[in-house]
């Protein structure tokens, strides 16, 4: 202990070398860490004592790294005591009573450290624009590990953490709440009329220290759920109430759109302190729901209230000329509400409603999708993107809108994807007779494909077999072969996508399990082979290929008769392993080793006899050119499973024929390569001999090369 307390007082003045005090921290970390638990139980060891210098240690840090090391020391003795705590329930008052005062101190000092106010100078000097590797920058990173420390503090002494955690923001509300007083008019806007040099770096101050104190009330919504959510319902509530009032006034005053005497500051420093209020709000939204389930057959007057004030916040924010930060911090919070707190009257607040007429708005143009979560769904939205549909620009981005609606909606129960199918079906129905309109603009057509893509996806049950028979027939009559060469032909990538997004579908409907579909098989496999195949086969853009070569596996994996059905399937496969393309060449060769694991590929009867030694030879001779080199192993392995159907024609048939053929090398060379080709069986051996066989071919090739005409080979 009294090194302890030289090393930290040496600290203190900073005489002590940086790595000095590094390896030290380190020491710390493993002795709380490894022995915290057998000096705690010791009367002899003096605990307090002992924090009391950490306590030291820690506040006289000089770097910021060092800091937050000791704050992760810090973090081990809090997990220690909780898990104590909870070990013994009968012992709590006595354990909190003895550390009390540590606690307090700490968590008040480290409050004071995320604050401007009282630690200015400190944390101006942390990046807050260069990210790490965890997408964090330097300032998020020290605000985290502070919080975190709050947090855990806050478990263990819940009133006295709130009281002082809600007095700090309280106080630096007041000043956000009164800059009301302070705009004026300019005609065409509103001003900040806070001018003076010293009055405008106090409020900067403040608006920081008021976005990290709303992000530890945000950090701090766990403690207020769960079993003590009745205890501390009182605080929770106060703490709601004020968060909802202050996203309200953010959004009507909207001081983040104000001219301001130094935009390069405080402006960034509003939007921030806007967007963390939302952020804290939606972060109370497990504690909403808990609420709305305790009221629901009381009276909601208040609830109904607290969601409706909440929600009024939103429209102004609902824009694409609202900065991104601000609108997914809003996006967020209506996600929330809809799918956590789900109050059935949310539809009938009239601010949802606006912000269903805003998601189709020009002002609002594409939103993030979280805004239009299917859990807010009304059949309104629909009716309105029905009318808009008359326009080529917002049919692209009405049913980008249902689109991820759609998407969103996926994972929800068989009821809320009921209501989303009904309350769009109408739109689906028209978007399909629009569609022979809009085949020759791939930018149309995209979206329209996509929407379809995401009804297939995620509704197929919900549309039935008549209509999406009838869908499946109209896309097939409508891409002829003269339409795909157009669409994959024309210049830029829109038209491949067009067919891509097709061919996603097709994709979807030969994976379906019933019988419903299977009449379309045949037309399907007709369309891939005998229309799009000859298109694509010879064009070196990989565009389309992974696209079709997926969906004639998924046509086999899920219905392999059709094997026998078309003999150029598999030459198709075959003529992929010619192509540069690497990604095409891996995912090819991964489908035919899938359907041989599942349906004996190479076993059957017609592969063995027209195609496997085909295979082999094309994969062998990748191996000597070394234009896949990536994939030595998978190759090695699928040359492996296709000589194992039979090895001894591999090795008394193939082989000699494969070396016979081979160009650039003699009959010696030949015959010396066959030779040292072991006969092993076992797959490490076998692909060890492959690769022998390819790298003494190589070589041999090599020095015929490299002679000069004439010269006589011994």
């Amino acid at each position: 202990m009294q090194a302890y307390n030289e090393v930290t007082t040496q600290v203190e003045v900073h005489k002590t070398r940086t790595s000095y005090v590094e390896k030290f921290t380190d020491f710390l970390r493993l002795f709380v860490s490894v022995h915290l638990r057998r000096i705690e139980s010791n009367a002899q060891f003096p605990v307090v004592e002992f924090l009391a210098l950490l306590f030291k240690y820690t506040f006289h840090q000089p770097t910021h790294e060092g800091y937050l090391s000791c704050l992760d020391i810090w973090a081990l003795f809090l997990d220690y005591l909780t898990n104590k705590i909870r070990n013994r329930l009968e012992d709590r008052e006595a354990m909190i009573n003895r550390y009390e005062d540590a606690l307090v101190l700490l968590l008040t000092e480290v409050l004071n450290r995320i604050q401007f106010r009282y630690n200015q100078t400190q944390l101006e000097e942390l990046d807050d624009e260069t990210l790490d590797d965890d997408q964090q920058t330097e300032w998020q990173r020290y605000l985290r590990h502070s919080l975190e420390v709050v947090a855990k503090i806050m478990e263990l002494l819940p009133t006295h953490a709130y009281s002082t955690l809600f007095a700090a923001l309280q106080e630096n509300l007041n000043v956000y709440l009164g800059l009301q007083q302070c705009i004026v008019n300019t005609g065409p806007g509103q001003r900040l009329n806070v001018t003076a040099e010293n009055d405008c770096r106090r409020l900067h101050c403040s608006l920081r220290d008021l976005s990290s104190l709303l992000q530890a009330v945000g950090r701090l919504a766990e403690y207020f759920i769960g079993d003590v959510f009745e205890a501390r319902f009182n605080d929770a509530l106060t703490v709601v109430e004020r968060l909802v009032k202050v996203t309200l006034y953010g959004s009507q005053i909207k001081l983040y759109n104000m001219e301001t005497a130094v935009p390069s500051v405080l402006k960034p420093d509003l939007v921030d302190v806007h967007a963390q209020s939302l952020a804290a709000l939606q972060a109370y939204s497990h504690w909403l729901a808990r609420f709305y389930g305790e009221v629901q057959r009381q009276n909601q007057e208040q609830f109904m209230s607290i969601i409706s004030t909440a929600m009024e916040a939103l429209p102004p924010l609902i824009s694409s000329k609202v900065q991104e930060k601000l609108l997914l911090s809003a996006c967020h919070l209506l996600v929330s509400v809809a799918t956590t707190v789900r109050p059935v009257f949310l539809l009938n607040i009239p601010a949802v409603q606006k912000v269903f007429s805003r998601v189709t708005d020009n002002a609002a143009q594409r939103l993030p999708e979280e805004t239009v979560h299917t859990s807010v769904l009304c059949p309104d939205l629909t009716h309105v993107c029905l009318v808009l549909l008359l326009a080529k620009r917002v049919i692209c981005q009405t049913l980008g809108v249902l689109r991820d609606i759609v998407e969103n909606i996926s994972s929800e129960g068989t009821k809320s994807r009921q209501i989303c199918y009904q309350s769009m079906q109408e739109a689906a129905q028209l978007s399909l007779t629009l569609f022979p309109a809009y085949i020759h603009q791939s930018d149309v057509t995209e979206e329209m494909l996509s929407f379809f893509l995401a009804l297939f996806q995620g509704l197929r049950v919900q549309m039935g077999v008549p209509f999406t028979e009838q869908i499946i027939q109209t896309f097939l009559n409508m891409f002829t072969r003269q339409q795909l060469a157009e669409s994959i032909l024309q210049e830029g990538s829109a038209g491949c996508h067009v067919v891509e997004k097709f061919l996603k579908i097709l994709q979807v409907v030969v994976q379906e399990p019933g019988q419903a579909f299977k009449p379309f098989l045949p037309s399907i496999l007709s369309l891939c082979m005998e229309q799009l195949y000859p298109i694509i086969a010879e064009r070196p853009s990989p565009d389309v290929k992974a696209e079709l070569f997926e969906l004639l596996f998924q046509l086999l994996h899920h219905n392999w008769r059709y094997f026998y059905r078309s003999s150029v399937l598999a030459s198709a496969f075959g003529q992929s392993f010619l192509q540069p393309d690497i990604h095409l060449f891996k995912q090819n060769l991964g489908y035919l080793e899938t359907l041989n694991s599942k349906h004996k590929l190479y076993h059957k009867k017609l592969f063995r006899a027209m195609m496997l030694p085909q295979f082999v030879s094309v994969l062998l001779q990748v191996l000597i050119h070394k234009s896949h080199d990536l994939l030595q192993e998978e190759i090695g392995i699928a040359v492996y499973n296709m000589a194992s159907v039979d090895f001894s024609t591999f090795f008394s048939a193939f082989l000699p024929e494969f070396l016979t053929g081979c160009q650039g090398l003699d009959t010696n060379q030949k015959n010396v390569l066959g030779r040292n080709f072991k006969m092993e069986r076992d797959l490490p051996s076998f692909t060890q001999s492959v690769h022998r066989l390819v790298n003494d071919l190589r070589y041999y090739r090599l020095c015929n090369d490299s002679l000069p005409p004439g010269t006589v080979k011994l």
